[in-house]
């Protein structure tokens, strides 16, 4: 989750609120109870193909790209290690984006602001390029390594850490759609900023049914808050697929 900022920095924001932002789809597979880890789940219908289905959807979009938080993409592959945060930059000087070895790929797009993650290459097994998204308060040292292994980076912004980013992302890689297939907590993070376009939801002829496993979204507020205020779903379309998988989509609105 971004960080609180007491560095002083440059007053102005890094775009204004009216930049282009990327269209955010929200899109997850989970059991018929909203949980995320199918080796949970009670065992489905030998012709539902959860990888397949999946994809399969996703691919309809003609998205630039996904976005996952630092812990979804800790544990994506062996090339990514996580340590300690990086050390805190010792001025005031706002750092530039950098767009590393891109090589025409999709994005793969994570939310690591205080720089946890240290990468062997500039993209994943699956053949996506890495776009890691700071807070400009990580040290110089830690961008030099990023710029070393080719991992292209951005910045959360002072007022409006979630939007800024996206506003980057939109202007230096022309990313006009965006999947957000993280865990519940970044997933509730976006739901909060308002910033979620869309839900595409996949849900799988199975249940978990334990209280407290992780869920689509999950934002780790204060008793009594409703991060999806002001909002409301308005129905796109609902398809059966193979095996029972049942595939929503709603439009995220105000409401």
């Amino acid at each position: 989750l971004p960080w609180t900022y007491s560095m002083h920095f440059a007053s102005s924001t890094l775009f204004s609120l009216r930049e282009p932002m990327p269209k955010i789809i929200c899109h997850m597979i989970a059991s018929v109870d909203g949980r995320l880890y199918p080796d949970r789940w009670t065992p489905g219908p030998e012709n539902a193909d959860i990888s397949a289905s999946y994809e399969s959807a996703a691919n309809s979009f003609g998205a630039a790209g996904w976005i996952v938080g630092r812990t979804t993409m800790a544990e994506y592959a062996a090339s990514i290690s996580e340590k300690e945060p990086a050390a805190v930059r010792d001025n005031g000087k706002m750092p530039e984006v950098f767009v590393g070895d891109r090589q025409g790929r999709p994005l793969a797009v994570v939310f690591d602001p205080k720089g946890k993650l240290h990468y062997e290459e500039s993209g994943l097994p699956t053949g996506e390029h890495l776009v890691a998204v700071l807070s400009p308060k990580v040290c110089d040292a830690y961008l030099e390594e990023l710029r070393r292994a080719g991992v292209s980076y951005v910045f959360e912004d002072e007022r409006n850490p979630l939007a800024g980013a996206l506003q980057q992302i939109e202007k230096t890689f022309d990313a006009s759609v965006l999947l957000l297939e993280g865990g519940g907590i970044i997933n509730g993070a976006f739901l909060k900023a308002g910033l979620i376009n869309e839900l595409s939801f996949l849900i799988y002829p199975a249940i978990d049914g334990l209280a407290g496993v992780s869920s689509i979204i999950g934002w780790p507020g204060k008793d009594g808050e409703k991060p999806a205020e002001g909002q409301k779903l308005e129905f796109i379309s609902s398809t059966t697929l193979a095996g029972g998988i049942v595939w929503l989509r709603y439009a995220v609105t105000k409401a």
